[in-house]
């Protein structure tokens, strides 16, 4: 699979992936991975439900970082 990438400062970059690489295929939607991490990871953010929520605006998310990032700039807070 090839694709193209704009950077910022307006080159191009070609990026070649190759399938036979990345052996590890997610049961759920058949993307490949090629660190076992990464797999875990994809299935935990794109298959599962949010976990943490926000108490003062009721915002989900993934991952208590994320929460913890959002209450710092959360509109709805006391």
């Amino acid at each position: 699979m090839i694709k193209w990438v704009l950077v910022l400062d307006g080159t191009i970059r070609i990026m070649v992936f190759d399938d036979s690489v990345r052996k590890l295929k997610c049961d759920k939607c058949g993307t490949r991975f090629k660190y076992p991490a990464r797999l875990e990871k994809h299935k935990e953010i794109a298959h599962n439900k949010k976990k943490e929520k926000c108490r003062a605006c009721g915002k989900e998310f993934h991952s208590v970082e994320n929460l913890r990032k959002h209450k710092k700039i959360c509109k709805a807070r006391v």
